[in-house]
């Protein structure tokens, strides 16, 4: 089976005036390792037509896939047209689609058919060549459930992980001018 055979690249437009920033995603705000998005530093700055993505949808910078930058949508929103933004067709599980697209064997794979040396760019037609094992729509759904739920428990460990690092600097601080 193609990735072709599971989903599609998003077409749909929506007007950059009509989204808010945090609904906005583009390269610069999608995060490295499969960390998931930021919000957006700023809307374009000229109104345009963006791609409309919708919850459910798997983003992926087309720049330099090698940084491996993938998000499962949460929301709907806009992206920049290097966010290629794919969506699981009709019998087939968004979550599923997630699972596949953030595998290093995709991002290998996309990379070897991407064209430009300083700023490489994934080949669409190829990307959708991208070949996956088969499995029943409730395989599907399991493997898809599975790792959205392990990747919510990372982000979580992330997080507590971050905060116990910013009390750990507060606390050295305090200690450093309790001591002076």
């Amino acid at each position: 089976m193609k990735l072709n055979d599971i989903a599609e690249f998003v077409t749909d437009k929506i007007s950059s005036s009509s989204i808010s920033l945090d609904r906005y995603v583009t390269t610069d705000s999608l995060l490295q390792n499969r960390r998931g998005r930021e919000t957006a530093q700023n809307l374009p700055p000229m109104p345009c037509a963006l791609t409309h993505y919708r919850q459910g949808d798997v983003l992926i910078a087309n720049i330099r896939p090698y940084l491996k930058k993938v998000w499962y949508a949460d929301s709907e929103g806009g992206c920049s047209s290097d966010v290629l933004a794919f969506r699981a067709k009709n019998g087939h599980c968004p979550s599923f689609l997630y699972t596949v697209l953030m595998q290093d064997s995709f991002f290998d794979y996309a990379m070897s058919g991407a064209k430009g040396s300083k700023m490489p760019r994934g080949d669409k037609d190829q990307i959708m060549r991208y070949e996956l094992p088969t499995f029943t729509p409730m395989e599907e759904e399991n493997i898809g459930n599975m790792m959205v739920d392990i990747m919510s428990k990372i982000n979580v460990n992330r997080q507590i992980n971050d905060n116990l690092s910013m009390l750990d600097h507060s606390l050295r601080g305090a200690i450093t001018r309790l001591a002076a």
